[in-house]
């Protein structure tokens, strides 16, 4: 049995340059005892992925394409379980699993991984593509709401980046709180600001949607209910995954006392963060980052996984929505899945106005 598996050959910013597709045979020879085979039915393109393509990410991949020796990129996906271990009690085929930590390079049909290290089970009856974003999706935007700044009924949150996985996460994550959001999003792109902020609305995934260029020429007065919820002192988190100038507009609309959160660098690695003297000691602002890892590291492995299981709940009780994505069929012609490779990371890596995450949709 042959399947196809993503690598990179070099480290590249463009990821799109030094991604190749090879086959990979799939042996059918013992796995080892701690050991599943899993066969993946969707997996993210993440700005994480880029950064370790492109040599900016702590976490190098693990796996390596065996023939090539080129690493094997990818965080995050959902994969189904064939085949199990002498040894391992914890999974059994068919279960459904997600990575339980970064590098296990998920860009790939197949593969062997240790039961007990590296996977986390999710509830088979949710969506692939929603599984694929539960770990850096999700699980994220519910836990800077619970550990960072938990909302109370009645609090905002405004967060930038508002067409992002993780944004369209917190906005329903808020509103099951009784909180409601603000989404800050760049001008219209193709689609137009109007048509973009109707889907977001009409999607439940934004209740508030505001532009970049409206909030920074007009700032609370972007929006008549961004207005009132800052004047009655309601937004108390805001939820950064830019940085720089686009941060600072978000600092300007929290509340005394609010938490200003950042969990990203889309507008570069280099950009810097002013902090005004009102907002530091007048309104007294407390500035944290988020980090994923450390959050989901003071949980148990069991206490993971009855998150996941919250959170698959929740898409079964149609309370939680797939964030809008742009979904991209696998292939196992090789030509083919090369095209869709290079296009998808190309959307990927130019973060054009209006571009939505890529997911790869693999045949179940």
């Amino acid at each position: 049995m042959s399947s196809h598996v993503l690598t990179f050959s070099e480290l590249s910013p463009d990821a799109s340059r030094v991604v190749h597709v090879h086959a990979s045979p799939t042996s059918d020879d013992d796995l080892p005892a701690d050991a599943v085979l899993v066969r993946f039915l969707a997996f993210p393109i993440n700005p994480q992925d880029l950064m370790a393509i492109a040599g900016r990410y702590p976490v190098k991949p693990i796996h390596r394409h065996a023939p090539s020796g080129q690493p094997i990129p990818g965080n995050d996906g959902v994969a189904i379980v064939e085949r199990v271990g002498t040894s391992v009690t914890s999974l059994r085929p068919g279960d459904r699993v997600i990575p339980k930590r970064h590098g296990l390079g998920t860009w790939r049909k197949h593969a062997v991984l240790c039961a007990a290290t590296d996977l986390l089970r999710v509830l088979p009856t949710v969506d692939p593509v929603a599984a694929s974003l539960l770990k850096m999706g999700a699980a994220p935007a519910y836990l800077m709401l619970e550990d960072l700044r938990p909302l109370r009924p009645g609090d905002w949150v405004v967060m930038n980046a508002g067409r992002g996985v993780i944004p369209q996460f917190v906005a329903q994550f808020a509103r099951l709180r009784g909180g409601r959001s603000v989404s800050v999003v760049r001008g219209g792109g193709r689609d137009g600001f109007d048509a973009v902020a109707e889907k977001l609305r009409e999607s439940g995934t934004a209740d508030v949607v505001v532009s970049e260029e409206a909030l920074e020429e007009r700032g609370a007065d972007a929006h008549p209910e961004l207005a009132a919820a800052v004047a009655q002192n309601r937004i108390v988190l805001a939820l950064d995954a830019v940085f720089g100038r686009s941060g600072e507009r978000l600092a300007g609309l929290l509340a005394p006392d609010g938490t200003f959160v950042n969990y990203g660098s889309l507008g570069g690695a280099d950009g810097v963060l002013r902090v005004s003297q009102e907002t530091l000691f007048w309104k007294q602002i407390r500035f944290r980052n988020f980090r994923l890892s450390h959050q989901l590291g003071l949980r148990s492995v069991e206490a993971q996984e009855s998150l996941l299981t919250w959170f698959g709940d929740l898409f079964v009780q149609g309370r939680l929505r797939t964030p809008d994505v742009e979904r991209v069929a696998w292939s196992e012609d090789s030509e083919v899945l090369e095209r869709r490779v290079k296009d998808a990371l190309t959307v990927a890596v130019e973060r054009a106005v209006g571009a939505k995450k890529q997911v790869f949709v693999l045949d179940e």
